[in-house]
């Protein structure tokens, strides 16, 4: 049994999970005493109890409201005498809380005066009960309430959390409050095609696990909602909301997985046919979070809050996968196909599908700058599912890595203007046999590839257009996104030093330099011995961290004109300009030192690095022979003992 405990939730929900791939889920009914009588508390506990109801007692007013807040029942019991707090100001207060003010409560009392009745329920009662009270009559009217209760439509009735009408509610109340709060709205991706391949039975396990996943992860105060079908929002009060999503994100991919049939879940996909009658792959489940803070900006209405909301969620739905959009709009940097457009606008549509996260967010700058809204997919079955929905768009971006990109682009070939995006000069002619308007090389110069999109994808025929300040703002983001790509590309991921492809493209021109102004240039090759202990004996997570240290070590003993690269693996290569082979002796000597006498026990007790280091100098301008030297000379201090410098 696992008992989740939200404290703005307004109805607390039991699930119970077993390890069948579906959900079931019960509600059990709640109810809390308030009343600073023990011996009542705790007949009155045992009597409920015996007829299944769960019982929480508070000893006085003031632990009742903070009680009822924190873990909202279905009915409340409340004496009106009880100490810090009478009955009268508690029930007041709870009438006055949108997380509370809908509960059943029903007085408790020794007076019959009927001014003690009247003053009760002015302050909110739905009824009473005088001391001492007939059990059955109690029982009958704890039944009549719940039933009446359970019949207001402010709960879901598939999940038992609260709806539409609490979400308002408690919006209403946060708006006028003036306190800071984020709004997500979480939507379920590829639900129809699950439905259609599972049966409804299934589908409502799926959307019982989503429910189960949001109380779990929200923080405590946080409100949750299920506004209705695979649409729940959370009104969040952290102030790290980005946090949140990632956490959603990452433990509803790891729970609906159980959903599936193993054979569906190892293909990755269902197929399905969407609403337009095609025949498509649909991915598996995924989340789209569209996210709107007070924080960015003010909201004058529950209304304006929604409009912006469903814009968001929209931008979301042009991702594929999980995803999650954060209202950016005043902040000073913005991505910009995560910038849902202005109200009432209908940009033609741009279908990208590209692995690398980079150059997808690159390629959707691009696009709308050119006046598209991006549709962005890692892969054609993601680009499946968002056809599903958008099933024209003016034009495809592709990555032909993968070749099921020409099957989909022959659905799409008499309304899209296809770009083909290929490795080298050998795929462009295959790509325009095949039907590619356009073709571009994927090649390093990040520069030169953002100038080809612009260059062949049209302008947008759409009046409704990027004004000139938005142009600016995403030319801005694609200047960003290029800096980004070409650091991306010349560093290595791990230790932030420059990569092999960096020195490789740079080492000649450092040569002719050399040549040119008669100066010396040495090399520096170094390898951490016996690194695949490291990671063998200790772990590949350890291994990491010894790399990314003796990169930092490197980068304190070189000086800022040398180039320090990870060459590959556990090898580091360093190109000193102007410097004597006696000078690039000793920087190598400090280096190895330094990683010798480092703290490594602070790592793992266990643990000692020592490092191999090979010189070399230029010799005939010939910058391949440098390094080929300074190899050698490094296979000369591994083979001699290792833990040394070789030159």
């Amino acid at each position: 049994m696992l008992e989740d405990s939200v404290g703005s939730q307004i109805c607390r929900i039991e699930r119970r999970f077993d390890n069948h791939p579906g959900l079931a889920m019960t509600v059990h009914e709640r109810i809390l005493i308030a009343d600073d009588d023990p011996a009542l508390c705790l007949l009155l506990r045992e009597t409920l109890q015996d007829v299944g109801y769960e019982v929480r007692i508070a000893s006085n007013g003031d632990e009742l409201v903070r009680m009822a807040q924190d873990q909202p029942p279905d009915l409340l019991l409340v004496d009106l005498m009880m100490p810090l707090m009478d009955g009268f100001e508690a029930i007041r207060q709870l009438r006055n809380d949108t997380r509370t003010a809908h509960l059943p409560m029903i007085i408790l009392t020794a007076r019959s005066t009927s001014s003690d009745v009247v003053t009760g329920f002015d302050s909110g009662a739905d009824d009473y009960i005088i001391k001492p009270y007939d059990v059955d009559v109690l029982l009958a009217r704890i039944r009549s309430h719940l039933r009446r209760a359970a019949q207001l439509p402010v709960r879901n009735p598939l999940t038992g959390m609260p709806g539409n009408v609490l979400l308002q509610a408690e919006l209403e109340r946060q708006l006028g409050l003036d306190h800071a709060f984020s709004l997500l709205w979480i939507d379920l991706d590829n639900f129809k095609a699950f439905n259609d391949a599972y049966g409804f039975a299934r589908g409502d396990r799926a959307i019982h696990l989503l429910a189960h996943v949001i109380t779990e992860t929200s923080d405590h105060d946080d409100f949750v909602g299920h506004i209705g079908g695979d649409d729940f929002a959370i009104i969040h009060f952290g102030n790290d909301p980005e946090d949140l999503c990632k956490r959603l994100i990452a433990r509803f991919d790891e729970k609906m997985r159980a959903l599936y049939d193993p054979a569906d879940l190892e293909r990755g996909y269902l197929r399905g046919i969407d609403r337009h009658g095609v025949a498509r792959q649909f991915g598996l489940l995924s989340l789209s979070i569209a996210v709107v803070s007070t924080n960015t900006r003010s909201f004058n209405s529950v209304d304006h809050l929604s409009q912006v909301s469903a814009e968001l969620k929209q931008a979301a739905k042009h991702i594929s996968g999980n995803s999650y959009v954060l209202d950016r709009r005043h902040s000073a940097v913005q991505i910009p196909e995560l910038i849902p457009e202005r109200r009432g606008q209908q940009r033609p549509e741009a279908l990208l599908i590209e692995p690398d996260e980079s150059l997808r967010a690159t390629i959707a700058t691009t696009v709308r700058l050119q006046g598209y809204r991006p549709m962005v997919a890692t892969n054609v079955v993601d680009a499946q599912g968002l056809l599903a929905r958008h099933p024209h768009p003016n034009i495809l971006i592709a990555n032909i890595s993968d070749p099921t990109v020409w099957s989909l682009w022959n659905t799409l070939r008499n309304t899209s203007h296809f770009i083909a995006l290929v490795p080298n000069e050998e795929a462009v002619e295959n790509a325009h046999r095949q039907g590619a308007n356009a073709v571009i090389i994927l090649d390093h110069n990040f520069e030169h590839f953002t100038d080809q999109l612009l260059l062949h994808i049209p302008h947008a025929s759409s009046s409704d257009t990027l004004d000139e300040s938005e142009q600016s703002e995403v030319i801005r983001e694609l200047e960003a996104r290029t800096r980004i790509l070409e650091r991306e590309a010349n560093e290595d991921s791990l230790t932030g030093l420059f990569n092999r492809r960096y020195i490789d493209n740079h080492i000649e021109a450092l040569a002719a330099a050399a040549v040119q102004l008669r100066q010396t240039l040495c090399a520096i090759m170094g390898d951490i011995d016996n690194f695949k202990q490291v990671n063998d004996q200790f772990s590949h997570m350890l291994g990491n961290d010894v790399l990314r240290t003796v990169a930092k070590l490197m980068r304190q003993n070189t000086r800022e004109s040398d180039l320090v690269a990870r060459y590959g693996g556990e090898e580091f290569l360093i190109l000193l300009p102007n410097t004597l082979l006696e000078e690039a002796v000793l920087i190598a000597e400090a280096i190895r030192k330094t990683v010798e006498g480092y703290r490594w026990y602070a790592l793992e007790p266990r643990l000692r690095v020592t490092i191999s280091l090979g010189v070399a100098v230029l010799r005939n301008g010939d910058a391949e022979q440098m390094v080929a030297t300074a190899d050698q000379q490094l296979y000369v201090a591994k083979r001699t003992g290792k833990n040394r410098v070789a030159h």
